[in-house]
């Protein structure tokens, strides 16, 4: 019983570093390396402040697109600056 248990401590503990540490850090850090704009939130600046992303309130017109759902950032529709939850 304690064979059993040790090495299911040990298999748990090695997942877990595997899956939750190392794992995370080598996409984070290929992401990084490849598209490390993209990985930072696509941010806006504006004289060195961050004022948004701009992959927040896109507005797709073309039929090729999925419907979105209605944007609730009024009185502008797909305000950035608006962005938390509507329900």
């Amino acid at each position: 019983m304690k064979q059993i248990l040790r090495a299911s401590l040990v298999m748990f503990m090695c997942l877990t570093v595997i899956t939750g540490v190392l794992y995370p850090l080598l996409v984070t850090g290929i992401g990084n390396s490849l598209f490390p704009a993209q990985v930072a939130g696509s941010l806006i600046k504006k004289q060195g402040v961050v004022i948004g992303s701009a992959l927040i309130g896109q507005d797709f017109h073309s039929p090729h697109y999925f419907w979105g759902r209605p944007s609730a950032t009024s009185p502008y529709p797909n305000n950035a600056a608006a962005s938390a939850g509507s329900n």
